[in-house]
């Protein structure tokens, strides 16, 4: 028979096989304690201003005057059918004048503002607060787009065709010419290498709506990239970055500067609400899906349409921009300030509510506006 002492080494041993599962599992449980409370302060980590350095902008806005706002790099523009109001880069009011514009309608990129009468023939550029050029065209402006250099687009009403498409250079000269035939123009934009334009346009020829991307050089009159969607409507065309981003009802297509789609940014069939561009970075807003999502959910692309970032917004905001890689909306009279991973960064507190705003100049200061004017909100 086997003597017991022969089974005390396997006690010793299960003994110190419990020891080291127990101190294995205290440890397991105390590096998720310990990850828990990372993320559970890293999401605590948001910085908190409540007294905010605002400067209300000295001028009125004409009561019982319904005024829109277009905020550029160094001017704010005020503007109705009766009335334009320009403010410099001070917050000071610059022009005061009489506007007699049916449609008002504005494009805008870094100092230059294209204000033109959608459906009317006149249309004028400013730079900064001045006057850059005028125009008295020869047919109805359908829609206008510019470039940072001042090189303005006019979509138009023709007799022959559908739509005549012209570019004229920083000084008013015509650069460029095409007629679409049986297309309708929907949407259209001119780079800042000042050479390249595109058109978004529809053909209704074979009873199916199709929607072809189109691209010129306006050195040549052919197109180099000339690219047929179905199913699907770009109803906004931008350069940005480098490249041009074909926002669609149901997907971002992205372009290089050679006319090749090289990203796609897909909707996943979610309704798109919004969006905002910033060099090559793409702000999509699209309605909330769950709980998890709230009523809208932001998403950030990059160029090649990878998704880089999410954040939930839980209630209606009323603004949302971006610049220099900030992203800036509102809960409330509480302002949010995002990163380009849609992470919260800081969160400013307002006393007062804001219809509308927009960074004037960089992702440190804005513009702010309020039902009688407008504040100048610096974002720290």
């Amino acid at each position: 028979m086997r003597s017991p002492l022969f089974y005390k080494p396997n006690t010793f041993r299960r003994v110190l096989i419990g020891v080291a599962i127990t101190l294995a599992a205290l440890l397991i449980i105390g590096l998720i304690l310990f990850f828990v409370n990372k993320i559970v302060g890293s999401e605590k980590k948001v910085a908190v201003n409540n007294q905010p350095t605002i400067t209300s902008l000295d001028f009125e806005l004409d009561p019982g005057v319904t005024y829109k706002n277009i905020v550029t790099d160094n001017s704010v523009f005020f503007y109705s059918t009766e009335n334009l109001k320009i403010l410099n880069s001070k917050g000071e009011l610059k022009e005061d004048i009489s506007l007699k514009f049916a449609h008002p309608t504005v494009a805008s990129k870094g100092s230059f503002v294209l204000l033109y009468d959608a459906g009317g023939k006149n249309a004028v550029i400013y730079n900064g607060t001045k006057v850059k050029n005028s125009y008295t065209l020869e047919e109805n402006i359908l829609l206008a787009a510019l470039n940072k250099n001042g090189y303005a687009l006019f979509v138009t009403e023709s007799n022959l065709h559908k739509c005549a498409v012209t570019v004229y250079n920083d000084s008013g000269k015509e650069l460029f010419k095409w007629n679409s035939g049986n297309l309708s123009v929907i949407a259209a934009d001119v780079s800042d290498n000042n050479k390249d334009i595109t058109v978004s346009a529809l053909n209704t020829d074979e009873g199916i709506i199709k929607n072809q991307i189109i691209m010129f050089n306006t050195a040549k009159e052919k197109p180099f990239t000339n690219d047929t969607y179905e199913k699907d409507m770009f109803s906004i065309v931008r350069y940005s970055g480098g490249h041009l981003y074909c926002i669609g009802t149901t997907n971002a297509h992205i372009y290089n500067n050679y006319g090749k789609c090289v990203g796609t940014a897909a909707y996943n069939e979610r309704v798109l609400q919004g969006y905002a561009l910033d060099g090559d970075m793409l702000v999509l807003v699209f309605s909330g899906a769950s709980e998890n999502t709230g009523v809208a959910e932001i998403k950030t692309f990059n160029h090649k349409g990878k998704n880089t970032g999410s954040f939930s917004v839980m209630q209606e905001f009323d603004y949302l921009d971006v610049r220099d890689g900030t992203i800036i909306l509102n809960n409330g009279r509480t302002m949010s300030l995002l990163d380009s991973h849609c992470q919260e960064k800081r969160q400013i507190n307002l006393n007062f509510d804001l219809r509308d705003f927009a960074f004037f100049g960089s992702n440190k200061k804005g513009i702010g506006i309020t039902a009688s004017g407008a504040e100048m909100i610096e974002l720290h």
